[in-house]
Order: structure tokens, then C-alpha cells, then sequence
């Protein structure tokens, strides 16, 4: 009797001890298991179709022609310029997305790479930035990821820069102006006004001749498309004005 209880009381501690067994892993396992799993995790986003990023910024005429391939976290710069004395900069603030056209249209051919983020036009002087203007969640379109450049004229008290992010629309470019004082070393955006209408932007033609300065003045050849009226063919001179931080068109 008392050997056949023996027997039992072994046999009920092997059970219990293996029903344990079977639910517990080992911190060695487990840390095994889990970098097992976070490898598989990572190549799994690797692999990932780039179509399943949402984008994060409001809709807009090119939504549905990108692909978002990728979320840049990182402060980036998309255009740099040097100057004679300082730097003039496109910096992204906070995420930027980086995608492609899906197909061509009038603002890149399909495979360009796209750009969205909230950029700031900054001015990199004696040891300080300063920003010149604001362009928040502008999205554009460049054939590579190759920093942009502004287009430099020169005027007789101010060197002046365009900046074009969007290197082609169809139907005109649109550029962003500043000037920077050639006494005073300061940056500042230039207005455009024509014909008693203040804008942020300088509307001008794709195709050739480009912009240049004659007679101390900006030479702008305007967009022309069916229907422009014949008044408005013709060349534009702007005429800088530093007190008013303005280019006005004669």
C-alpha cells in the first residue's frame, strides 16, 4: 500500500511538472522569439507596397497621381543657394513625404519624384537663420532629389533670387522672390505688383528666353496660352524697389 502510494505521489509531481513546462518559456527564448519576430516585422515594411502610406496633409490635385514611397523624419533641404553673403535655404519642418507621379501630366512626366512637407524659405546669415517666408504643406514635383537652386539677377543695390520649386506647370512657373541688399548684407521677400495687384509670387514663362536684368530691371516674358490677349504677349520690366521690398512692374 504504501509503495503503490509512493508511486502515485511521483507520478501526479512529473504531470504537474510538465503541464508547467508547456506554458513557461525561458528569458533566453523569449528573447530569441522576439528578435525573431522584429526582424520578420522589419522586412515586412521593407517589402510593403509604398501605397499604404497615408499621406497627412490635406488633399490637393495631385493626390491621386502619388505614390508615397517613403516619411522623412529628418529636417531636410530641398534647395540651397549661396550668396555673396550668406545662404538662402528650403527647409522641410517636421515630416516630409517623398513619393512619385503615377502618371504624367502637366506638372512632371511619370516616375518624378514628389515632395510634401512644411518648408520654410530661410536666410543663413553672420551666424543666424532667419526665416523669409512660410510655405506650409507644399507639395511639388522634380524630376530627381537633387537640390534645387534659386536664379540669381543682379541689380544695381540688391543681388535678387527665384526660387521655382514646381519645375513645370503648362500654363507658367511660379517663383518665389527675395533680394538681398548688397550694402547691408539683408535678406528679405520681394511682393509683385502689376497693374495695381500685390502678389507673393512672380508668374513667368517655361519656355525660353528666362528671366534676365536689362537696364537695372527685371525682363519677365509672360505665359502664353489660346485665348491670352495680345496686351498681355508682351514682355514685363519690373522695377526693384528696396524701401518698399517690391518688384513693380512699369
Amino acid at each position: 500500500m504504501l509503495l503503490a502510494s509512493s508511486v502515485l505521489s511521483f507520478s501526479l509531481l512529473v504531470a504537474c511538472n510538465n503541464q508547467q513546462n508547456a506554458g513557461t518559456t525561458t528569458p533566453s527564448n523569449t528573447k530569441k522569439q522576439e528578435a525573431a519576430q522584429n526582424s520578420n516585422n522589419s522586412s515586412t515594411q521593407k517589402q510593403n507596397p509604398s501605397g499604404d502610406i497615408a499621406s497627412v496633409f490635406p488633399k490637393s490635385v495631385l493626390t491621386n497621381s502619388i505614390t508615397i514611397d517613403s516619411v522623412n523624419e529628418n529636417q531636410s533641404i530641398r534647395a540651397e543657394q549661396k550668396t555673396d553673403k550668406g545662404t538662402l535655404l528650403m527647409i522641410s519642418n517636421g515630416k516630409e513625404e517623398r513619393g512619385h507621379l503615377n502618371v504624367s501630366s502637366t506638372l512632371g512626366q511619370e516616375g518624378d519624384q514628389t515632395f510634401q512637407s512644411n518648408y520654410s524659405i530661410v536666410y543663413r546669415y553672420d551666424g543666424q537663420d532667419k526665416v523669409l517666408l512660410e510655405l506650409p504643406a507644399y507639395l511639388f514635383v522634380q524630376p530627381s532629389d537633387k537640390k534645387i537652386t534659386f536664379e540669381k539677377m543682379s541689380f544695381k543695390d540688391a543681388d535678387v533670387y527665384v526660387l521655382t520649386p514646381q519645375y513645370k506647370t503648362g500654363h507658367g512657373l511660379e517663383g518665389y522672390v527675395f533680394a538681398i541688399d548688397k550694402q547691408s548684407g539683408e535678406g528679405f521677400p520681394l511682393e509683385i505688383v502689376k497693374k495695381d495687384q500685390v502678389s507673393k509670387t512672380l508668374l513667368y514663362s517655361e519656355s525660353k528666353p528666362s528671366l534676365s536684368v536689362a537696364n537695372d530691371g527685371l525682363v519677365v516674358h509672360p505665359p502664353v496660352g489660346a485665348g491670352t490677349p495680345e496686351e498681355d504677349m508682351k514682355d514685363v520690366i519690373y522695377k526693384l524697389d528696396l524701401s518698399k521690398k517690391q518688384l513693380i512692374a512699369e
